[in-house]
């Protein structure tokens, strides 16, 4: 189970990467990729891993998490941002710190989704949710590797970066599976976190630098194209 789980994540990021890839060509056009980028990550927040978040735990455990992740996101950049002022601020260093972040928070958001995984084996839960796994980290795969590409990254760093996203969840299927760990309040407060730093991300380093750097009318129309896409794709699910 957990090789499949890791099978099914890392295939659907390298999946993601790979369209990314295939449109490194509008790197010039930055504000077209980050607003599709922007609305594709609020879409997922939005459409399915909030309402999941507070249907598995409720209310209180999704806010105190979500909470946390903005606070945990808020220490990250400035130390980030503080150390980059005394180097440089160069548009490279700006979009790897961003493909940093989200990829520590999608690491960050597979742990409770192996969790889930390990902790309940029933057969036909079982293959949804590997479905639901390798659907998912697609478009996550897209939005990891934009800035990424944009900052040059070579393949084996590539390769390594879906291991280091990919991990989580067979770490979380041998605690779910073995120990039998199923705490819903816990598992929110994970996901909640994980919502709270990709929300700080996609406002931050990703919509704001789009909205700096071209016409608002014109970001916030690929946002919305961004999310209408994530919505069509997880209603195709």
């Amino acid at each position: 189970m957990w090789l499949l789980g890791f099978l099914c994540t890392s295939s659907g990021i390298l999946i993601g990467g790979t369209i990314a890839w295939l449109f490194k060509g509008l790197q010039q056009k930055v504000d077209i990729i980050y607003g599709l980028c922007a609305g594709i990550i609020l879409g997922l927040i939005s459409f399915e891993i909030f309402p999941e978040a507070i249907e598995l735990g409720g209310w209180l455990s999704t806010f105190v998490g979500f909470t946390i992740g903005m606070i945990l996101f808020e220490v990250l950049h400035n130390g980030l941002h503080y150390y980059q002022g005394i180097k440089s601020t160069s548009k490279k260093k700006l979009y790897i710190r961003t493909g940093l972040i989200l990829m520590f928070s999608f690491s960050v958001h597979n742990v409770p989704m192996g969790i889930t995984l390990g902790a309940s084996q029933e057969s036909d839960f079982t293959m949804t949710l590997l479905q639901t796994l390798l659907f998912h980290s697609i478009p996550e795969g897209i939005i990891l590797f934009t800035p990424l590409i944009l900052a040059g990254i070579n393949i084996f760093i590539g390769f390594l970066i879906t291991f280091i996203v990919s991990i989580p969840i067979p770490l979380g299927v041998f605690i779910g599976g073995f120990l039998g760990f199923d705490h819903p309040t816990t598992n929110t407060t994970l996901i909640s976190f994980t919502i709270g730093i990709i929300f700080m991300v996609t406002v931050s380093e990703i919509l704001y630098p789009a909205l700096l750097k071209s016409s608002t009318f014109k970001v916030l129309i690929f946002t919305l194209i961004g999310l209408a896409i994530i919505g069509a794709y997880l209603k195709l699910l």
